[in-house]
């Protein structure tokens, strides 16, 4: 680099040099702020009219999901009431059969603790009801030795037998004749004929209606 001897330093021509490229690198800084402030106006103007234009369409699609939620709030009510309105039948319909069961159960336990002269009279009316002149009975374990005597004892004498073995069953009698098996036990009864005895016992109890009684 050039050096002025007299004046200790660099001459005046490098120095105005160095002087105007200084200059010139501030005008280009001060023309590259300028165009980046024009650049950030310009984003700040298009990131604006991009929000505007998103805060649109989200208001848009918020408002469209609002209807549509709204709409979907209501089915899901709808759907959540019939659940609710099952539920309930459900239930209702369950403490019905409930009912019916436990009224029954008890009807059943009453008949089993009739007096056996009453339980003996009964199935030789049963029997003869069947218009049976003749057959072999066969009763449960728990009534077998308290009735025999007194069920063949009510029917004709010596048209009727008792079963060598005692039935699996928990009331009532089988009479078997000509191939023929009438099964008259409270267990049978009871398993074919529930529906129709629940329905008796909730018409008795007020509580009658379509499709209660039935099994769910």
């Amino acid at each position: 680099m050039p050096f002025d001897p007299a004046s200790g330093g660099l001459e005046k021509g490098s120095a105005g040099k160095v002087e105007g490229i200084d200059r010139i690198k501030r005008h280009i800084l001060a023309e590259a702020e300028a165009e980046v402030a024009a650049i950030l106006a310009e984003t700040e103007t298009a990131i604006d009219q991009e929000l505007a234009r998103a805060g649109q369409e989200c208001e848009h699609i918020l408002s469209q999901a609002g209807q549509e939620a709204e709409q979907e709030a209501e089915l899901i009510i709808k759907r959540g009431q019939g659940i609710a309105d099952a539920l309930k039948r459900r239930q209702a319909l369950e403490h019905r059969q409930a009912l019916a069961d436990r009224v029954i159960r008890s009807a059943l336990e009453l008949l089993a603790q009739r007096p056996a002269s009453d339980k003996a009279e009964l199935y030789a009316s049963w029997i003869r009801g069947l218009g049976l002149d003749q057959g072999v009975i066969t009763l449960a374990a728990s009534e077998r030795d308290q009735l025999a005597d007194q069920i063949l004892k009510a029917l004709p004498e010596g048209r009727f037998s008792l079963s060598d073995q005692a039935g699996d069953f928990s009331g009532g009698l089988i009479v078997t004749h000509d191939r023929i098996r009438d099964n008259l036990t409270y267990d049978m009864v009871v398993r074919d004929y529930r529906p129709q005895l629940a329905r008796a016992v909730l018409t008795q109890l007020g509580l009658d209606g379509e499709g209660e009684g039935q099994d769910g």
